[in-house]
């Protein structure tokens, strides 16, 4: 027996409480037969206007992930997708690799499945283009969020040649954002020195517009939230070639 609308896959999604693009994205994009049962892990709407509350509203949703993996279990999932990317990068490689082996353990002891994280998805997702090797990055990040993407793209031996983020005022209205302001960071950030350009945040809807970008730049453009989901789908036999959300689902 499998779940009636899932009978290919049931991915529990592990989102922050306020967050809102993550579920709405990968509906979009999912293809019939796979079910995405949305959780979340439960933090204020905090106001962020200095990176001290961004800093704290990282430390937040990392108090939280726990729980929010186990209440997420409970639907009995084949995968687990963590439907954010900061907390998942903070501080490099070694933490990273170290925070993915800690939730990956308790989503198989619990749930006998394994989990998708930002921080290992973007390393997977890279390896589709060998050539490329200097990126730009936009984020909705204050400069210390960004600086953590520096960081753990550099420790998977890619150079960041600019990075903008929106500095949006809370984790909410990075959804708020408008296609237009992003659109401009990606010009500010792109140039013939850039390979590829990357967006983190996974509260900022940026799917459907990394695809109009790509055919625009001549570049891959790739969204946090269509490299998750492109990973969980690969790494449970999903091979659909899924069109309209850039490159990484329609050809890789």
């Amino acid at each position: 027996m499998t779940d009636y609308y899932g009978y290919r896959k049931k991915f529990a999604v592990l989102v922050p409480s306020t967050n809102t693009a993550v579920e709405t994205e990968y509906h979009k994009m999912a293809p019939e037969g796979v079910v995405l049962a949305t959780r979340g892990c439960v933090i204020p709407p905090f106001s962020v206007k200095t990176e001290d509350d961004f800093v704290n509203m990282v430390k937040a949703i990392g108090a939280a992930t726990e729980q929010g993996l186990r209440d997420a279990l409970t639907c009995q999932p084949d995968h687990v997708i963590f439907g954010y990317s900061a907390e998942t990068f903070w501080d490099g490689k070694e933490r990273s690799d170290r925070e993915f082996k800690r939730y990956n353990e308790i989503a198989q002891e619990v749930g006998n499945c394994n989990i998708t994280f930002g921080a290992q998805a973007i390393l997977d997702a890279l390896a589709c283009y060998p050539w490329v090797k200097r990126i730009g990055v936009i984020s909705p990040y204050m400069p210390v969020g960004d600086n953590q993407v520096v960081k753990f793209l550099g420790d998977i031996g890619y150079e960041v040649v600019r990075i903008k983020g929106h500095c949006s005022d809370s984790p909410v209205t990075i959804a708020h954002e408008d296609f237009s302001k992003t659109r401009q960071l990606v010009r500010e950030v792109d140039g013939d020195d850039v390979d590829l350009i990357l967006q983190a945040g996974t509260n900022l809807y940026f799917v459907e517009l990394a695809a109009q970008l790509e055919q625009e730049l001549g570049k891959p453009v790739l969204a946090i939230n269509a490299l998750t989901f492109w990973h969980a789908l690969r790494n449970n036999g999903i091979p659909d070639r899924i069109r309209g959300f850039g490159s990484l689902l329609a050809e890789h």
